[in-house]
């Protein structure tokens, strides 16, 4: 789901600079997602403004200008920030403010978690820590009995609303929206592994849902 304000700040060092040897050999998407994360978790609201503010002061190496580092170059975040909304990881724009969506949240913590370690792995080994959270997706769908029973007939394939939310992991309570935001993600993995049979049995789902929203 989407985050808002959350308690548990206390593991946001509030101010902090990162060593960096740590933390401008890290994407700078994780960074963004790690700036709207700690200012969401402080209760506040995150402005285009301030996440650049938030991640200028802790990350001054990748998001100041190269020949002014004293000045932070809001340049730097347009590209990520398109990046990141179409690979379902936050929500909202420039004018509005952003949001973590689950999965966004998700990688929020690892980031900090990499963070706070003492070292950080090489390029190839972080590359490869990166996709096996999405390793674990595709396995994770193949494995359901969503996706077998759909493969053994895609014609006739059906399922309910329960057994939809189920597999997005998401609760009978949990808004339309967000179940759009997580289908949109796993969609997203699905095309990067070029998981044919999953992107048709997701798109079917996402007819679905797509239907109950209309009718809800």
């Amino acid at each position: 789901m989407v985050k808002g304000n959350q308690t548990g700040n206390r593991n946001i060092p509030k101010k902090r600079k990162y060593g960096e040897k740590v933390y401008t050999k890290m994407p700078i998407q994780e960074l963004i997602l790690f700036g709207i994360y700690s200012i969401r978790q402080n209760g506040e609201v995150c402005t285009f403004e301030r996440l650049v503010k938030e991640c200028f002061e802790r990350f001054p190496k990748v998001f100041g200008f190269t020949r002014y580092p004293q000045w932070p170059d809001s340049l730097r975040f347009d590209r990520p920030l398109r990046t990141l909304r179409e690979k379902g990881l936050i929500v909202g724009g420039a004018k509005s403010q952003f949001s973590l969506t689950e999965f966004g949240e998700k990688i929020a913590i690892e980031v900090n978690r990499k963070l706070n370690s003492e070292s950080i792995l090489p390029e190839k080994e972080r590359e490869v820590g990166r996709r096996s959270a999405e390793d674990r997706l595709i396995i994770y769908i193949k494995k359901s009995p969503l996706f077998k029973r759909f493969i053994k007939n895609p014609d006739g394939f059906c399922i309910s609303e329960h057994e939809f939310r189920n597999l997005l992991r998401c609760t009978l309570e949990t808004p339309i929206r967000v179940l759009k935001q997580n289908l949109n993600y796993f969609k997203n993995v699905a095309k990067s592994y070029r998981e044919e049979e999953i992107m048709k049995f997701l798109i079917t789902c996402e007819k679905n849902l797509l239907k109950r929203g209309k009718n809800g």
